[in-house]
């Protein structure tokens, strides 16, 4: 080959091994970048997109089940709420009609104190059972009793010559002394209920009520229940409604020896306060009366009638009575029980003291209506004159 040849065969080479070794590299890896660039931004932006997607889909089924469970609590709510509101009114459906059973019982006590001869009452045994009547789907108990047999609180005073009624104050001081307290307790009643500001020798007056605590306010004016002597000083709840004999007194009091009327003449019931005093007096001022109905009276209101009155005696009358159907017809009867033919002063007996000082004949009554339907009850009470024929006191 010649020499020239040799020298461009050279060169050629020297050219194609330098384009290998210096720009081809340069210019193919170039290339790929480009086509990388081109083709994996692409690929990036998809793969960027997609975990886009992934994060907006979690966080959207995250809002969803979120929103799902709120609405859920949300409807529980609602739902007790108006499971609640629905029984409330089913349960108050249920007072309000076990109320207006109760208020049919009062009205059919009224009926028949009012419509039906007293006689034929007794006769029935009303005053001594009280009658279950089945009625509007429920149950109603009528209990009816006579209130003038006990000792009015309102008759301590005169109200018209604000003086102390000193003939029933005896009674109720006799009555303490045969339940076992003091006597001296209703000094304080009189000075609750007449109008002036002095006391009586144990009572108290308003000053002495302002210094209680907390203070309280005196009334001067008629009771209208007796629970109002819980207000006074003196009294409380346990003096008014326990059993007030003590316990070794309740254990060692014996009814083995005695008949089962002798038994019935004188129960526990006796021996507790508020079923011995009232304070109900009737609608028309004309027609009352202060005197004392026997065929009413508890044993111990008996007893305190007259200072010669004897356990025996008034254990004899409320037996009597009882043989009776609960009513004497006649004051009269009372003078065929020997144990009242005792002598008392001079050539008086214990009879002709008493016969003055009672009456046989209603005066007012309590009616007490006592109504269940399911599981709500209701009582309602209410105390009618029966000759004015309308209620002068009603409770629910």
């Amino acid at each position: 080959m010649p020499p020239e040849n040799r020298k461009r065969s050279g060169l050629r080479t020297n050219r194609m091994q330098n384009g290998r070794n210096g720009l081809f590299p340069i210019f193919c890896a170039a290339v790929r970048a480009s086509f990388a660039a081109f083709f994996e931004g692409p690929m990036r932006k998809k793969r960027r997109f997609r975990l886009l997607l992934r994060r907006r889909g979690a966080i959207i089924l995250i809002t969803a089940t979120l929103i799902l469970t709120l609405t859920v609590s949300i409807a529980m709510v609602y739902v007790r709420f108006a499971l609640n509101e629905y029984r409330a009114v089913s349960v108050t459906g249920l007072r309000e009609k076990s109320l207006q059973l109760a208020q049919s019982g009062l009205e059919t006590g009224t009926l028949l104190l009012t419509r039906i001869p007293i006689d034929s009452l007794y006769d029935f045994g009303i005053f001594t059972f009280a009658p279950t009547i089945p009625l509007g789907g429920g149950m109603v108990t009528l209990s009816l009793s006579e209130e003038s047999g006990k000792l009015n609180l309102n008759r301590l005073v005169r109200m018209f010559e604000d003086q102390t009624d000193e003939k029933h104050l005896e009674y109720f001081q006799r009555l303490s002394v045969a339940l076992g307290i003091p006597a001296d307790l209703w000094h304080a009643v009189v000075d609750y209920i007449d109008e002036n500001n002095t006391p009586m020798p144990r009572g108290a007056e308003r000053a002495d009520y302002e210094r209680l605590i907390p203070p309280r306010r005196i009334k001067n004016g008629r009771m209208q229940a007796i629970e109002e002597l819980l207000f006074i000083p003196g009294f409380d709840a346990r003096l008014l409604y326990d059993d007030l004999r003590s316990q070794d007194r309740i254990k060692n009091t014996s009814t083995a020896s005695l008949s089962d009327l002798e038994k019935a003449s004188l129960t526990p019931a006796d021996y507790i306060l508020a079923n011995n005093i009232t304070t109900y007096l009737v609608y028309n001022a004309d027609t009352s009366t202060d005197l004392i109905n026997i065929n009413s009276a508890p044993y111990h209101v008996i007893l305190s009638l007259s200072e010669f009155m004897t356990p025996l005696a008034a254990r004899k009358i409320v037996t009597e009575r009882i043989k009776r159907n609960g009513r004497f017809k006649s004051i009269d009867e009372l003078a065929l029980i020997p144990e009242l033919q005792i002598s008392t002063s001079g050539t008086s007996t214990l009879y002709k003291e008493i016969v003055f000082r009672i009456t046989k004949d209603n005066q007012i009554y309590k009616i007490v209506a006592d109504a269940s339907i399911d599981s709500q009850t209701a009582q309602v009470m209410g105390i009618l004159d029966p000759n004015a024929k309308r209620l002068v006191f009603y409770s629910e």
